[in-house]
C-alpha cells in the first residue's frame, strides 16, 4: 500500500479568547488603581481650592460689609441736601416746562409788526395760548382797502400764521375799521417756541 502523506494543519480559532477574560468589577479595580487615582487626586484639589476660595471671599465680603457700615451714618447726613436737591430739580424741571411751553411773545409781535403796513393804526391785539398754537385777535382801522390786503396777504404769506381770515370790516367816519383772526402753530426750535 502506498504510504500516506502527512500534511500538518493547524487549526487557528481566532474568535476565541487565549485567556480567560478579566470579570468587570476586576477591570474597574484594575483602572481605579492605575489611572482613577490621579483623577480623585485632582478632584481633592479643587475641592481644597474651592474651600480656601470661599473663605477668602467670605473675608472680601465681611470686609466690604463694614465699610458700608462704616459709611451709612455719613450718607444718612446728607439727607436734608439730597431732599433740597431734589426739591430744586423739580422746580427747575417744572421753570422749564413752562419756559417749553409758553408763547415767545416778542419773537410774535414782532412777525405782526413786520406785516403791517404804514397807514394802518393797530388798536388792539388779543392772544390765546391754547395747546400747540396761539389764536390772535387783531383789530385795527385804515383809510385805504389796499392795505388790509396787503397786510393779509403778508400774515398769509409768513409760515408762523395759519387759518388767516378777515372776520369783520366796517366803515366809520371814513376809517376803515376790521378784525383779523389768525393761530400761530408753536413749534420747538432752540429751546424757545414760535
Amino acid at each position: 500500500m502506498p504510504k500516506s502523506k502527512s500534511i500538518l494543519a493547524i487549526n487557528l480559532n481566532l474568535l476565541k479568547p487565549q485567556s480567560n477574560p478579566e470579570k468587570l468589577p476586576v477591570r474597574l479595580i484594575s483602572w481605579l488603581l492605575s489611572s482613577g487615582r490621579y483623577i480623585f487626586a485632582v478632584v481633592n484639589a479643587l475641592v481644597l481650592i474651592a474651600f480656601i476660595t470661599r473663605f477668602r471671599f467670605d473675608a472680601d465680603l465681611a470686609a466690604k460689609n463694614e465699610a458700608i457700615a462704616e459709611q451709612i451714618p455719613y450718607i444718612e447726613s446728607l439727607k436734608p441736601y439730597e431732599l433740597l436737591i431734589r426739591n430744586t430739580q423739580l422746580k427747575l424741571s417744572t421753570i422749564d416746562t413752562a419756559r417749553r411751553n409758553a408763547l415767545d411773545w416778542q419773537s410774535l409781535l414782532k412777525k405782526i409788526a413786520d406785516q403791517v403796513p404804514t397807514n394802518i393804526t393797530i388798536t388792539s391785539i388779543n392772544i390765546d395760548n391754547s395747546v400747540g398754537s396761539a389764536n390772535i385777535h387783531i383789530s385795527g382801522q385804515t383809510q385805504f382797502n389796499s392795505d388790509i390786503t396787503s397786510f393779509i396777504v403778508g400774515l398769509k404769506g409768513d409760515n408762523t400764521f395759519s387759518n388767516v381770515n378777515l372776520s369783520s370790516m366796517s366803515l366809520e367816519q371814513g376809517a376803515i375799521k376790521f378784525t383779523i383772526d389768525t393761530q400761530s402753530r408753536l413749534t420747538a426750535s432752540g429751546g424757545k417756541r414760535l
